[in-house]
């Protein structure tokens, strides 16, 4: 059986998070125990994150086509767009234990996107006799950058009280998105051949969006009461931060993330 990239790459992301954390679980007891005694009401740290699918990340690769007729000129039109786009993020994260099975964390988490379109715009007849294409040929090339600002908002819950599964916790609540600093280069190879270029930026579809997310991870506390928590999420946004052409934003997230909070 073939196993998707995509799918090994999360395996292997969350395997290698799993292990990592797996180490701590025979020396937290005594400091879950002092912990629970004289509890931590607010901790602050930092989180990491990783986008391993494309197509469920910040940005996709895509490619369509368009035909139209301008004063009789028939235009065919080839948009391309590839995602350059950082797969690694991360930023701040807040935590507030609610009850012993509950804890709320606020997080503001920063991703760097990119993307290159090239758009192939081609005019007028071309003669079927000939093996030569003969239409006017014009090719504009689209460099983006941005950067992607999210704020989840969720409540953890622990799923049981005692064992190795005490540790494991399912997740839920609502992430916030914002796009900013949005820069473009457009450079433009006319039929004549003659070059241009602008600072003309790309259009934003949303500028702000909101997601409905949910997750499941671990939570471990080592004797220094450092609190160590990888966790998936999946996401789901109410729209695209880039929609337009080849040039469209997933609405389907899925991330692989660990915290570090005391």
């Amino acid at each position: 059986m073939i196993i998707p990239n995509g799918l090994l790459r999360i395996a292997l992301s969350y395997g290698l998070l799993s292990l990592t954390v797996a180490g701590l679980h025979a020396q937290i007891s005594t400091a879950e125990k002092s912990s629970e005694e004289a509890p931590r009401r607010l901790s602050v740290g930092l989180r990491v994150r990783t986008l391993p699918v494309r197509s469920f990340s910040v940005m996709d690769n895509g490619h369509s086509m368009n035909t139209t007729t301008v004063a009789k000129t028939v235009y065919d039109l080839n948009y391309n767009t590839t995602s350059k786009s950082f797969l690694l993020g991360g930023g701040v994260a807040f935590e507030a234990t609610i009850s012993r099975r509950a804890t709320l964390t606020a997080e503001l988490l920063f991703n760097r996107l990119r993307f290159d379109k090239v758009t192939d715009t081609y005019s007028g007849g071309d003669d079927p006799t000939t093996s030569n294409d003969e239409r006017a040929h014009k090719t504009a090339t689209e460099n983006t950058k941005a950067r992607l600002f999210d704020l989840p908002v969720l409540l953890h819950y622990e799923v049981c009280r005692s064992g190795f599964l005490s540790h494991l916790y399912v997740s839920g609540g609502a992430t916030a998105r914002n796009v900013s600093a949005v820069r473009t280069t457009n450079n433009i190879t006319n039929a004549d051949g003659t070059q241009e270029n602008n600072q003309i930026r790309a259009a934003v579809s949303k500028r702000t969006l909101i997601g409905a997310t949910v997750g499941v991870g671990f939570r471990f506390i080592d004797e220094f009461n450092i609190k160590v928590t990888p966790e998936v999420r999946y996401t789901r946004w109410n729209g695209l931060t880039f929609g337009q052409d080849s040039t469209r934003s997933p609405r389907n997230q899925l991330e692989v993330g660990i915290g570090f909070t005391r």
